[in-house]
């Protein structure tokens, strides 16, 4: 089997998520969809830089991707967080597992080093929230992200 890059896992990743928000009753839900359909054919087939550049900026938007959903309603929030998490499991599960990686090396450390991390911890505050039964970790990751803030970083 072939092995396949990690833009056409990204690509992959970003057709479920937005097929799955689409049937959402949401003006947010339906602007993002409405975006990926009319950028996503420079994806498929890029031109204009190599494949790995377009990988790591689609890379950057899977995980900005849940605080653009944080301004949904409660209910269509959690449904489309699901389906972030359902597509990038399917699709890309190196990029969680990697991640995840990362993630306790940093709650071990005990500090963030640079805005990369931020951003990783920042995502993971943003699947949490809302879950009780996490209210310790996210306790943790707060005090993280607000240390790398208050050096001014």
């Amino acid at each position: 089997m072939a092995r396949t890059d990690k833009l056409t896992k990204l690509v992959a990743v970003f057709d479920q998520f937005h097929d799955a928000i689409a049937r959402l009753d949401d003006p947010k839900a339906q602007r993002l969809v409405e975006n990926w359909a009319g950028i996503r054919h420079q994806y498929v087939a890029p031109t204009s830089a190599p494949r790995s550049a377009f990988a790591a900026g689609m890379e950057q938007g899977l995980r900005e991707t849940p605080m653009l959903l944080q301004s949904m309603p409660p209910e269509a929030r959690k449904i489309a967080f699901q389906a972030l998490a359902s597509a990038t499991s399917t699709h890309f599960p190196d990029f969680l597992a990697k991640d995840n990686k990362r993630l306790a090396k940093i709650k071990e450390r005990g500090s963030i080093r640079g805005e990369r991390e931020f951003h990783l911890v920042r995502h993971h505050i943003d699947l949490l929230e809302g879950e009780p039964s996490h209210a310790e970790e996210l306790k943790a990751l707060y005090a993280l992200a607000y240390n790398f803030e208050s050096l001014g970083a």
